[in-house]
């Protein structure tokens, strides 16, 4: 099992009271965006566009505008107080206030479920370093050993070899594959499906 360090700290404004979870690894350190990280986030968005949009839906025109994550960075920390999703960004710790990719837990399920969902994507200029895999690993044992989840699933487009590498690497299993399963840049794009199971996973108290 891959263990990742979690530290809480107070929660930027508008949630002064809350917490929000900073996940420490070797060389990364990911967490929730605060307002200062704004003309960060869209530099990061700017420069790696290209790179990113054949993989991600089809961008909103608002969406590197400065008000845009301004609600982004409120949302997200309403999100993970209320234990719906983690959306965090990476940070190297060599360079501790720039960007270098996101890493999403989204559609939390509990119930008869325990499970969630993982994104992520990484800057051009970063590839093949092996932060992704560094940060998948952290990610997954968040929502196992933090969270207690059961069960991670992760989706890729079959052309997708780098996001195929990474999470054979960091234990994924193939369940299957769904055709035209998500709306790519503006296509319904075929996605091979994976998960991988929380194998120390213990039903909470009553």
């Amino acid at each position: 099992m891959y263990f990742a360090h979690v530290l809480r700290a107070p929660l930027p404004d508008p949630l002064p009271e809350g917490e929000r979870e900073v996940i420490e690894t070797e060389r990364l350190v990911i967490r929730l965006a605060k307002v200062e990280d704004v003309p960060e986030i869209i530099r990061f968005y700017r420069e790696n566009r290209d790179h990113l949009q054949p993989f991600s839906p089809a961008y909103r025109p608002d969406f590197l505008e400065p008000a845009t994550w301004l609600d982004q960075v409120r949302n997200r920390a309403h999100e993970l107080e209320a234990g719906a999703g983690f959306r965090g960004f990476l940070f190297l710790r060599a360079q501790p206030d720039r960007i270098v990719g996101n890493i999403n837990l989204t559609q939390v399920y509990r119930g008869a479920s325990q499970s969630c969902v993982l994104g992520y994507n990484l800057a051009a200029e970063e590839e093949g370093h092996g932060y992704m895999t560094e940060a998948v690993r952290a990610a997954v044992a968040f929502a196992f050993d933090h969270w207690g989840l059961h069960r991670v699933a992760a989706n890729y487009m079959p052309r997708n070899a780098r996001s195929a590498a990474v999470l054979e690497r960091c234990g994924f299993n193939v369940e299957g594959h769904a055709p035209a399963y998500l709306r790519i840049n503006g296509i319904w794009e075929d996605h091979v499906l994976t998960s991988i199971i929380n194998p120390s996973w213990k039903d909470s108290p009553s």
